[in-house]
This record gives structure tokens, C-alpha cells and sequence, in this order.
């Protein structure tokens, strides 16, 4: 977008716009009136490959660009040949891990798209019927690998017409859980179509495994030496005593949680923890306190996790609590605070959490409590493999290092 004091995760010291790339007017005009001018150093970079079919695996900061390399891209694919047709073939899949993810993907499109084009999200949930009407006229196909390859199996979505297939946190997807989907999805596609990969992490086991799905594989990845991290982000931790007793020690984090936040100031915050429950329960006892608070689960009804999505989209709500269903690839704009109740399952997902807050060069803060013992040496790991700079705050300081940070973000923005 319009650069206005941004880190150096989204500039380009090139004088170059979008209009400098090989895009068609139509698009450039769409990405203008939506504010977008200069492109990020992964946009630039992949953009050039992308645009003349060259298969990609992308890598670059969470928050720094990279659904709308893959947004153009399928823009360009699709070309407006009979807009009157009863039928209008599907050229483009995009595939997402989850299903806020599918519907985020869209909007990008949506935002950025000429009128003509027809895109829709196919996600579980939601009746096959009304997708099977939807793909009478739909030029791209967003959606989750379940509903997918169910809908390709079906032959409601027709494979022989797709020209590009897009993975979006393709390391989650290249993953067990989603391998025997994404085989069968693979299985239907003609060998002559164009494939693109996209993530902020990718094990280096992960790398050599997509090889087998593309057909000359470039890889574009903008990766800092010093630290995989948005530079934005300024990352705080709390010690608190351990106890053997999971729920009572819960119990002392939400606690602590409940007597930091009356002090601090944001614009939004999420919340992360481990399980269901205790997201369900945090949401609760933040109610209580008078907070503006939204919950989401995968164990949620659609219409529910839509509805807290959208709440938080529309700045209805302050506060989201959530499990990690949401750590990858929700862009909520105005989220400046990141807090893990929980650490992660995996390293990985760390990086995805804190990347909620500073998205797209902006600045933000993160926290994460963890007892002594155990979860403490877990975050240290966390620490020396990303060369993250944590720094320990503790309840004596009433918090006030923290405070500041958040206060430091909110004058960075009202000077942007």
C-alpha cells in the first residue's frame, strides 16, 4: 500500500510501482483505488516470476504481502471472454488451511478485482447445493481441501478448465493432516497448470516435499539472517510460579491476565490458548470485566466463527480469544497486541501468533506467560532458534515497560 512510516519488512528502496509490472491496466487500476502503489519486497520479487507461470514456493513474513502476489496472479489468469454464458468455467483453486482463512482470501480479490470477475469460498459448513450453483459462473474457487475434493470428486467442479492452484500456508497443508486431500486434489488437475506456495515458515523437510508437486520449482524466499520475526513486533514475556496442577495454573495465568489488562491500552487483542475450554472460559471472564470480547473454535457452528470474525473486521469487538485456529493468515488491521496464554504446540506457530499484530509494517506488541520449569525452557528454545529478542517483565513493574510499548505503538500510528 501507500508507504506511510512503515518497518523495513514492506518497503523497497526501488522506485518501482505496480504500474511498472507486468499487469494489466484493469488490475492496476483496482490495486490504485484500493491503495495499494508500491509493492513489498516479496511482491516485487515474485510478482515478475508469478505473472509469466513460473511454478513458486514463496516465503516471506507473515503480514508483509503475500496473498496478494497470489491475488494478482489469478486476476491475470482469468480473462473475460462471455460474461452472458450460463456456464463460466472455474481457472483458479485456492486452497487454505482453514476456513477464516478461505474467506479472508476472498475479500483481498474482492477488494482488488475488476467486476466482472466471480470468485466465491467453498468451505465446510455451508450446503453443497449452493455451491453446486455457485460453480455454474465461478472463475476462482477459494476454499478448504475437504470441501475441495469433495466438490472435484463430485465433478461439480470441473479440473480440466483450472490453470493455476494456489496453496496458501502451504506448509500446513503439505503436512499429515491435510496429505491424503491434497493428493487427491492433485490427482484431478491437467499437468499443464501453474502452481504457487505460500507461507512465512517452511521446515526444510517440507521444501524438498513440494518439489514432487511442481514442475520446476523456484523459490523466492525473503528471509532476515538475524531474525524471522516482524521487526514491528516488540516481544514481552511473564514468569509466574509453576504448579503441578494444569487447571490451577491456568487459573493464576487468567488471573494475572485480568489484572494486566485494566492497565494497558490497545486498539485490539487476541488472545491465544491451547484449548477450546479454557479460550471459551478466558472470553467470559473478560465479559465480565466489561471488555467488548468474541470467541472462535473449530468446534464452532459457521455462522458463529463468521460472525466473530466479521465483529473483529468491523472493530465491534475488542478482543478476540481463540485457539490456533487463527494464528495463520487472519490480517485484522488494527490488532496492535498479541497475548499467548498457552506456548504453541510448535515453534512455527510462535512466529504465526505475533504475527497478528504488525501486519503489513505496521507496530505491535506481543506477550506470552509461561511458569517456571518446563514451559520457560520452552520459550528459551523458541528464543535461541529465531534470535528473538524477549524481554522479561514482572508484576513489581506494574507493568509499566509494557504499557510504554503499547503507548510507543499508538503514537507510531497517529504518526503515519
Amino acid at each position: 500500500m501507500a508507504e506511510r512510516g512503515l518497518t523495513n519488512d514492506v518497503k523497497t528502496d526501488e522506485n518501482v510501482t505496480f504500474e511498472d509490472l507486468a499487469i494489466s491496466e484493469l488490475t492496476i487500476n483496482s490495486l490504485k483505488n484500493s491503495g495499494f502503489i508500491k509493492p513489498s519486497p516479496i511482491q516485487l520479487q515474485a510478482l515478475p516470476l508469478a505473472l509469466v507461470g513460473v511454478d513458486l514456493l514463496i516465503q516471506a513474513k507473515s503480514g508483509t504481502g503475500k496473498t496478494l502476489v497470489f491475488s494478482i496472479t489469478a486476476l491475470e489468469f482469468v480473462q473475460i471472454v462471455d460474461e452472458d454464458s450460463t456456464v463460466i468455467p472455474t481457472k483458479v483453486i485456492m486452497l487454505a488451511p482453514t476456513r477464516e482463512i478461505a474467506q479472508q482470501i476472498v475479500q483481498v480479490i474482492k477488494t482488488i478485482k475488476q467486476p466482472e470477475c466471480i470468485v466465491h469460498t467453498f468451505i465446510g459448513g455451508t450446503a453443497l447445493k449452493d455451491d453446486q450453483n455457485h460453480l455454474k459462473k465461478c472463475h476462482i474457487a477459494v476454499g478448504t481441501p475437504g470441501r475441495i475434493e469433495e466438490l472435484l470428486r463430485l465433478k461439480y467442479l470441473r479440473a480440466d478448465t483450472i490453470r493455476l492452484l494456489v496453496l496458501d500456508e502451504a506448509d500446513v497443508l503439505l503436512c499429515k493432516e491435510f496429505q491424503d486431500q491434497i493428493n487427491s486434489i492433485f490427482s484431478y488437475m491437467p499437468l499443464n497448470k501453474q502452481v504457487l506456495l505460500a507461507s512465512a515458515t517452511y521446515p526444510e523437510y517440507i521444501v524438498r516435499f513440494s518439489e514432487r508437486y511442481m514442475r520446476d520449482m523456484t523459490c523466492i524466499r525473503i528471509i532476515d539472517s538475524d531474525s524471522p520475526s516482524l521487526i514491528g513486533i516488540q516481544q514481552y514475556f511473564i514468569l509466574i510460579p509453576y504448579h503441578p496442577i494444569e487447571s490451577y495454573l491456568f487459573e493464576q495465568k487468567v488471573l494475572l491476565l485480568l489484572r494486566l489488562l485494566p492497565q494497558l491500552k490497545f486498539r485490539q487483542c487476541v488472545i491465544f490458548s491451547n484449548l477450546r475450554m479454557r479460550s471459551s472460559a478466558v472470553c467470559e471472564r473478560l465479559k465480565s470485566l466489561g471488555y467488548e470480547t468474541t470467541y472462535t473454535s473449530s468446534s464452532l457452528t459457521q455462522n458463529r466463527r463468521t460472525k466473530a470474525m466479521r465483529d473483529m473486521y468491523k472493530h465491534k469487538c475488542q478482543i478476540l480469544v481463540t485457539t490456533d485456529l487463527t494464528s495463520r493468515g487472519i490480517d485484522l488491521d488494527n490488532v496492535d497486541f498479541v497475548i499467548s496464554m498457552d506456548l504453541p504446540n510448535d515453534h512455527e506457530t510462535y512466529l504465526h501468533r505475533i504475527g497478528r499484530a504488525g501486519r503489513f509494517g505496521a507496530y505491535g506488541c506481543s506477550l506470552t506467560i509461561v511458569s517456571h520449569g518446563d514451559e520457560q525452557k520452552q520459550l528459551e528454545n523458541i528464543q535461541n532458534e529465531y534470535k528473538l529478542n524477549l524481554i522479561e517483565i514482572d508484576e513489581q513493574q506494574k507493568f509499566q515497560l509494557l504499557s510504554n510499548a503499547l503507548e510507543q505503538v499508538t503514537m507510531n500510528i497517529q504518526n503515519t
